[in-house]
Parts: structure tokens; C-alpha cells; sequence
């Protein structure tokens, strides 16, 4: 094409291609901030035409794979929900689901999945923690949750993707991979190993309205991002959800290793 250089094309490539990662490091956010017991100021994220935007961005993300019918659904029925529920609604809804206690249910820790044993558990709280500590992100007295939070894993790979993004626009091939090799490897051993079994039984629990939309949004997302990164895990399964564990190990003996505050430096 006359006037269009290679190195040109190659930019608008580039461009593209961290469009798409800032998109779906978004969409980590979105959920990582839903799980949290609700505010205004945290899911004001739901509001607005940006959601719109963000919709339209991130079917863009999956076009090579799938159609994204299904994704586009969840998240339009996660947004109309959300505008016609009151924050003290999805308040109240939030403390019926997760309780007060840690829940048996749908609990919100990965090492109440499949870990039968307490030093099993603070064996992979340790293997989480060693995922965030050799990227820089910093343990934190101040935030109350442990680090294997589905909201804290989410926001992790949202961090992942973020620092994907910036590597590709400065710093090139190497880093980059090694961002993409760490997205692959949480999802693998982590997140993608038991969060569609929580969505499962956390949209359960919920019944009916926003917290069931954000589960089959969670599940459809998560399947599409094992999809699109070649993941093949084993995802577990209802019978792998440990009672004992849940019932048995205090939140003290677990928090060698605690909390996580995200520091994006």
C-alpha cells in the first residue's frame, strides 16, 4: 500500500495488541473488585458509558477464537443488574452469602479447595505468595484479606496483564514473555484450577440477581481466557471442596501468610 511502511503496520499492531491486554487486565479488575463486599466507590467501575466501552473492547479480545455471544450476555445482565440493585441490597446479599464465618459452602480461599491438610494449605499459600513476591508485589499489614482471596488472585492477574501491556510498548519480546509465562502458570496451578467451581457454588448460594449474573460471567471469562491462552488444567470439582479444611484450619494458623496490597510500580 502506497505510503504505509512496515514499521508502521507493526506499530498498529502493537497498539492493538495492548489495547487488548489493558481490556482484559480490566475485566480482572472488574471481578476482583465484585467480590469484595460492595461499595460505591469500588464498583462504580459498572456504571456509566466506560461499560459500555469496555463490552464492545473486550469481545474484540476473543474474536480469533469465539464469537463472545455468551460474554457479551453475562456482562450486559451484570450491569443491568447492578443499576437496578441499591448498594444496601447487594450489601445484604453479600453478608447472606459469604457470612460471617469463613463460608462452607462457597468459601472465598483457594486452600479450601483440594488441600486436605493444614500444612498442605500453607504449602500453597507459600507457592501463591512466591508468585507475587518474585513480581515485586508487596505483603500488607493494611489489607485484611489472605492472599489466596479470589478477589486478591483476580486482581493479580489483572496485574500480570498490566505489566504485559507496558512491557510490550517498552521494554520488548523477553519481558514480556515472562508475563505471559506467569499468567499461564497462575491459571494453571491457581486460579483457573478452582475459581469456575467457587463461581459455580458462589452463584448458587446467591439464588437469584446480581451475585448469580457475576458467576456466570466469572465462569464464561475464565473459560474463555484458559481458551485463549492454551490452558489445560483440572479444574476441580464439587467433591474436591474440602469441608474438613474449611471447618478445621483457623484463619490464624493461615496467615503466615495473610494479606496482599497490590503496589503497581
Amino acid at each position: 500500500i502506497m505510503g504505509v511502511d512496515s514499521s508502521s503496520l507493526l506499530d498498529q499492531q502493537v497498539a492493538s495488541s495492548v489495547t487488548n491486554l489493558l481490556t482484559r487486565s480490566a475485566m480482572y479488575q472488574i471481578l476482583s473488585a465484585c467480590f469484595l463486599y460492595p461499595e460505591e466507590k469500588t464498583l462504580s467501575i459498572l456504571k456509566g458509558p466506560d461499560f459500555q466501552e469496555h463490552v464492545k473492547d473486550v469481545m474484540l479480545c476473543y474474536e480469533d477464537i469465539e464469537d463472545g455471544a455468551e460474554l457479551k450476555k453475562c456482562l450486559e445482565e451484570v450491569h443491568s443488574l447492578f443499576a437496578a440493585t441499591a448498594i444496601e441490597t447487594l450489601q445484604r446479599d453479600y453478608r447472606s452469602i459469604v457470612g460471617h464465618t469463613m463460608s462452607k459452602e462457597c468459601p472465598l480461599y483457594e486452600t479450601q479447595f483440594g488441600a486436605a491438610q493444614v500444612f498442605q494449605q500453607v504449602h500453597e499459600l507459600g507457592d501463591i505468595q512466591g508468585f507475587y513476591k518474585a513480581f515485586g508485589v508487596d505483603t500488607s499489614d493494611v489489607e485484611r484479606e489472605r492472599c489466596d482471596h479470589v478477589s486478591v488472585e483476580l486482581e493479580f492477574m489483572h496485574f500480570l496483564l498490566y505489566k504485559q501491556a507496558y512491557a510490550l510498548e517498552n521494554h520488548g519480546d523477553e519481558k514480556t514473555q515472562i508475563c505471559v509465562d506467569a499468567q499461564k502458570k497462575f491459571l494453571k496451578e491457581h486460579l483457573g484450577k478452582w475459581a469456575p467451581l467457587f463461581a459455580v457454588l458462589f452463584g448458587r448460594k446467591a439464588g437469584e440477581g446480581f451475585y448469580v449474573a457475576l458467576s456466570a460471567l466469572t465462569k464464561e471469562f475464565l473459560r474463555l481466557e484458559m481458551k485463549l491462552m492454551d490452558i489445560k488444567t483440572e479444574i476441580y470439582k464439587e467433591s474436591d471442596l474440602n469441608q474438613e479444611a474449611v471447618a478445621g484450619a483457623s484463619d490464624e494458623c493461615l496467615s503466615c501468610a495473610s494479606s496482599e496490597d497490590f503496589n503497581e510500580e
